[in-house]
């Protein structure tokens, strides 16, 4: 029979056999296990210091809602609603801070309408006018009278192609031929004539259609060689045009010309006339295959090589130191009518506290944001820059219509375009449209707006101005008047809306509406966090190490 082994009574030893194969595998193990168990200590200890810190601040605290999250006040299904609560409102509040902030650094500033000033105080805008027929037929019959003519071209041929000229600008919305094109510049070239040279001499020049013209009702000579009252001959993208009171290439602080009357007369007044080209039959600005408006009895003539066109002349208001751009306010003035044309000016400029302000918070340019710092900024000029930059790149020449940059060295000049050039032009027309440039207005400007009146020549029977009997007014001749009808125009200031003090008003504000936090209850929040946390993390820690050492002794008692 074999002996009955007694099971071991509980507290006592008892030994096990290990092989020695085996020792370092226990010795690990035991090293593992007793890591693990520090490191559960460590972590136990770190997260009963935080509910300590937490429990601490929220019976400390003022932030609303705190009081209720106590060990003591609260417990369940409460304490879950009142946390919801809680974190509810602080995500409300950091959204309010993004808003706010997002609106500090979009829009800082805003457009106030401060007072009013004099008339005297503004400029009297620039005004281009541009006749709306690129070429006109009875000169150009003219022209290939007494030009050398290519080999293999006709009178005829050549007298159909000529309107080609005017692919450059918004006279001309048919696909150019190639071959017309080429034939164009052999013409040019056999004659000596550059693209500007021959838009003169086929088109209408200043001289052949303004007549008379008035300033303030008093007479003066159209193209005078005055320093601000006279007519001279410029481009803009309608081609060649007239301007008056254009300065483009002042340099420094030089004041424009100012007006001291106001009203109706108490501007500039001009009488014009359509003839001979507009009694032609044939003269027109778009040529394709097609027809011809007749003018006012809107007759459909049939007529080889001519399309529909504009007996308007285009009038573009424009600061004086600015080109005529397609953003300049633009009014038609049309034959046998007259137009009256109020121009509303509007000075803007920006007090000290915005011009303190980075440029992209701005949303305008000073000349000292410039490296060098320039003189006159002018965003209108930006503008054209930034076209004409991109009609070099695309197209690799400059047309006639464009201003020629000034800043360009010997070695950077761009060549002049030819007539076979303007197919670039026709085919990137609406890629020149769409261009996007990065051009801000300036931080101190004048603008204009218009606002047009027209009417049939009534005045004339009714009238004791002997501006009105300069002329008999025909069926072909117009009349324009551009004034100021105020003695005071807008002045609006942009201000500081959000500076850094009603920024952090704002956000001291979104805080304490949704949970009465304020600056103090930051630096609370700060001091449990960075002091109170480390303070409660050793306090459990040493008393863990007291009952460590209480223990110890007694266990090894025990187990003796």
């Amino acid at each position: 029979m074999a002996p009955l082994s007694n099971p071991p009574a509980p507290g006592i030893f008892q030994p096990r056999p290990v092989r020695v194969s085996q020792l370092p595998h226990y010795r690990n193990r035991q090293q593992n296990e007793s890591t693990f168990d520090r490191t559960l200590g460590t972590v136990q200890l770190i997260w009963h210091a935080i509910c300590d810190t937490f429990y601490d601040f929220a019976s400390m605290s003022k932030i609303h809602g705190m009081y209720y999250l106590q060990r003591q006040v609260t417990s369940g299904f409460a304490r879950l609603l009142w946390i919801a609560i809680i974190v509810g409102f602080f995500a409300f509040g950091t959204v309010l801070i993004y808003l706010l902030w997002q609106k500090f650094i979009d829009s800082p500033t805003r457009m106030t309408i401060a007072s009013e000033m004099k008339i005297v105080q503004v400029p009297f805008p620039g005004i281009t006018l541009c006749h709306p027929q690129s070429v006109v037929d009875y000169k150009a019959e003219r022209f290939v009278e007494k030009i050398k003519l290519p080999l293999g071209a006709t009178k005829e041929s050549v007298l159909k192609t000529l309107p080609s000229l005017g692919y450059f600008t918004e006279h001309q919305w048919t696909f150019p031929r190639p071959q017309d094109l080429r034939m164009i510049d052999q013409v040019l070239q056999l004659n000596n004539y550059t693209i500007e040279l021959a838009i003169d001499e086929l088109g209408m020049i200043c001289e052949d259609f303004i007549l008379v013209c008035y300033w303030a009702g008093k007479k003066f000579p159209c193209f005078a060689k005055h320093a601000f009252l006279g007519w001279i001959g410029s481009t803009s993208h309608y081609g060649a045009c007239c301007s008056f009171n254009y300065h483009p290439n002042v340099r420094g602080s030089k004041e424009p010309f100012v007006a001291n009357t106001y009203g109706m007369h108490g501007g500039l007044s001009v009488i014009g006339t359509g003839y001979p080209q507009a009694s032609d039959g044939k003269s027109g600005a778009l040529y394709s295959e097609g027809f011809m408006v007749g003018y006012e009895r809107r007759l459909i003539i049939p007529v080889h090589g001519a399309n529909v066109i504009s007996l308007s002349n285009k009038l573009m208001i424009h600061h004086p130191h600015d080109f005529a751009v397609e953003a300049s306010p633009l009014t038609l003035i049309r034959l046998r009518k007259e137009t009256f044309v109020n121009v509303l000016p509007t000075d803007s400029r920006c007090s000290e506290q915005v011009l303190a302000l980075p440029q992209n918070q701005r949303d305008c340019i000073v000349g000292s944001d410039f490296n060098p710092p320039i003189a006159n900024y002018r965003q209108p000029a930006c503008t054209l820059q930034c076209l004409r930059n991109e009609v070099h790149r695309k197209c690799g020449c400059h047309p006639f219509h464009l201003p020629l940059p000034t800043d360009r060295g010997p070695g950077q000049r761009v060549r002049n375009c030819t007539v076979y050039d303007s197919m670039c032009f026709v085919e990137n027309y609406y890629m020149f449209k769409r261009l996007k440039c990065n051009c801000l207005p300036s931080c101190s400007d004048v603008t204009y707006k218009t606002a047009s009146i027209v009417s049939d020549f009534s005045a004339y029977n009714f009238s004791i101005n002997p501006f009105y009997k300069e002329t008999n007014l025909s069926d072909f001749e117009f009349i324009f008047h551009i004034f100021m009808s105020n003695q005071v125009v807008a002045a609006n200031r942009r201000i500081v809306v959000v500076s850094w003090i009603s920024l952090l008003s704002n956000l001291g504000g979104a805080f304490s509406l949704c949970l009465g936090i304020s600056v103090l209850s930051l630096f609370e929040v700060l001091f449990f966090t960075a002091f109170r946390l480390r303070k409660m993390y050793y306090q459990r820690k040493h008393r863990k190490e007291q009952q460590i050492k209480l223990v110890a002794p007694f266990a090894r008692l025990q187990r003796f």
